[in-house]
């Protein structure tokens, strides 16, 4: 019989776990949080120290979290996670039934997270990674406190469909598919987004992604097609100063696509990307000399 779990991502000091277990006659409550030399997990509020394995938070979160699943295969579990723990990352882990992911955010401080550069105590993700991934795996976003408008106008954007509440106010539901991001700016908030039919100078490139790393750039996802690299397409991801770029499998067509929450002005995103394409004689020279290759 298959586990369903309702997780409960982002902060920890909160009550919006416990108010949900008890909304769900028979559920289990799991909640983990990691120490110095060891992470303590509670099941219904009776907590058991785990040790560390290899010194690694996340790793043994998850394998633990393997083993309690098992344990209670066909109840309901509300999973509390470890504030450095994303949803998607935990849900693609155990391969169970998520049937809703809550986030619960501190409106006057979140923003200034997703913008940052500050890096994590245990891995290399950068807390503006960390926050951005929990706010937009969310069905049901819960602010504690007043968000302002800007901070409403980005969470529109990272987490489109989702349901916002306050603790008090928390239910468990489905967030509305399928997420669009809103185009239009507002409060100062607005959608970049760039297409192009031709590769990118690899140098040119580098240049153009610090665009991204301005400090006003919330989230950017893109799909690239480097001169460099003619059969693979490059996955683009950035939140605040944080940022990846690696291999995303074969390359499907001759275009580039990248999508960006700023702050700032989109026009300038888009002109630097543009400026890093190839120009119409670096693309004959690519051209003759993979016809030459053949």
């Amino acid at each position: 019989m298959e586990t369903v779990v309702v997780m409960v991502a982002g902060l920890v000091d909160h009550d919006v776990a416990v108010r949900v277990w008890r909304d769900r006659p028979g559920s289990v409550l799991v909640r983990h949080v990691a120490g110095e030399t060891c992470v303590r997990r509670w099941v219904d509020g009776i907590a058991t120290d785990v040790e560390l394995l290899h010194g690694c938070v996340s790793c043994t979160v998850r394998e633990d979290l393997r083993e309690l699943l098992g344990a209670f295969a066909g109840h309901p579990v509300v999973l509390h996670l470890d504030p450095l723990l994303e949803p998607d990352v935990v849900r693609r882990d155990l391969g169970v039934e998520v049937e809703c992911v809550i986030t619960v955010l501190d409106a006057a401080t979140w923003l200034d997270d997703a913008l940052g550069d500050a890096s994590m105590v245990t891995d290399e993700r950068t807390v503006a990674q960390v926050v951005v991934a929990q706010a937009e795996a969310a069905d049901v976003l819960v602010l504690q406190g007043d968000a302002d408008g800007r901070t409403l106008a980005v969470l529109d954007r990272v987490a489109p469909g989702a349901h916002r509440c306050t603790p008090e106010t928390v239910v468990v539901r489905k967030g509305t598919r399928p997420r669009m991001v809103p185009l239009t700016p507002e409060c100062g908030v607005s959608t970049a987004v760039f297409t192009a039919d031709r590769p990118f100078h690899p140098a040119r490139l580098n240049d153009a992604l610090d665009s991204l790393l301005d400090g006003t750039v919330v989230r950017s996802r893109g799909r690239l097609w480097v001169a460099d690299e003619p059969d693979v397409a490059l996955h683009l991801e950035s939140a605040g100063g944080g940022m990846h770029v690696g291999e995303g499998g074969p390359r499907a067509g001759k275009t580039t696509r990248i999508v960006a929450i700023t702050l700032g002005e989109p026009d300038s995103i888009t002109a630097a990307f543009a400026e890093a394409l190839l120009t119409d004689d670096e693309l004959s020279f690519v051209d003759s000399i993979r016809k030459l290759e053949i």
